[in-house]
């Protein structure tokens, strides 16, 4: 048996961890995800990214679940009441049981809203607990733990979009997309912060503004509307013959010697 000084120390190596290593997001949402099964002691848990354009949440990190309904990049498949509490939640929230239907989600689950820049991100869930005879597997300090992961999965998210915007030169670089995010932001967050937020909540909305910049930078270069269509097209075949990574859910192409 552990004594108190030792889960102290394993929980303030898990924390530390998660902040002071470089990652992706993805990489950066495993962690928290496997952080959340050891130190709640559970054999479950699931990131999710709240998608507020189809008002769907996002799976992006799981562990312990194997289920066609909770799959990586996928939008996670409940019953509708299921998801409403999920879409509505903003405090911690124990749910013990709920209508049939959900394949390998192991209940009593919890709840933990997670913010970023003071805007509701996604969810971090936790479930299957390891110890089975007991009736409150989530106590008040249970309950504090997971309140402490949630601020260092906001760090964590904040740390790796910062990591990837760096690395995209085409997203620094997009005028109909900063314009965009400068209305978004009004005098509520920066630009940068703003432009976090979208890419979070609303992929699709920063994938057609990224969509419009491609279309001006071909457009002004001198190509026709017959050059771009076949682009378009070009771009609809790149989709047809690439392949899901299973770890991250991203699309991995990899481009012909054409």
């Amino acid at each position: 048996m552990k004594n108190d000084f030792e889960k102290n120390l394993e929980t303030l190596t898990l924390l530390s961890e998660a902040l002071t290593m470089q990652r992706t997001l993805e990489e950066g949402l495993d962690h928290i995800t496997s952080m959340t099964c050891s130190l709640m002691e559970t054999e479950q848990a699931v990131f999710l990214f709240r998608d507020e354009e189809r008002k769907e949440l996002i799976v992006k990190s799981v562990v312990g679940i194997d289920s066609p309904n909770v799959k990586i990049g996928h939008r996670l498949y409940v019953p509708q009441r299921l998801h409403s509490i999920l879409w509505l939640c903003r405090y911690i929230h124990q749910i013990g049981r709920v209508d049939a239907g959900i394949d390998g989600i192991t209940f009593p689950i919890i709840i933990n809203p997670i913010t970023v820049k003071g805007s509701r991100v996604g969810l971090l869930i936790a479930g299957g607990p390891k110890d089975k005879d007991t009736d409150s597997p989530y106590d008040a300090v249970r309950r504090k733990l997971f309140n402490l992961i949630s601020p260092f999965a906001s760090l964590v998210i904040e740390n790796s979009k910062v990591y990837d915007y760096l690395r995209q030169s085409v997203v620094l670089n997009s005028k109909e997309l900063r314009q965009s995010v400068i209305a978004d932001a009004g005098d509520k967050r920066n630009e940068e912060e703003q432009l976090m937020i979208n890419s979070l909540k609303n992929p699709i909305k920063v994938v057609n503004k990224l969509a419009e910049t491609f279309f001006m930078q071909l457009a002004e270069t001198g190509f026709t509307a017959g050059h771009i269509t076949s682009a378009a097209a070009h771009i609809l075949d790149c989709i047809t013959k690439s392949e899901i990574d299973p770890t991250s859910g991203k699309l991995t192409f990899t481009p012909s010697n054409d």
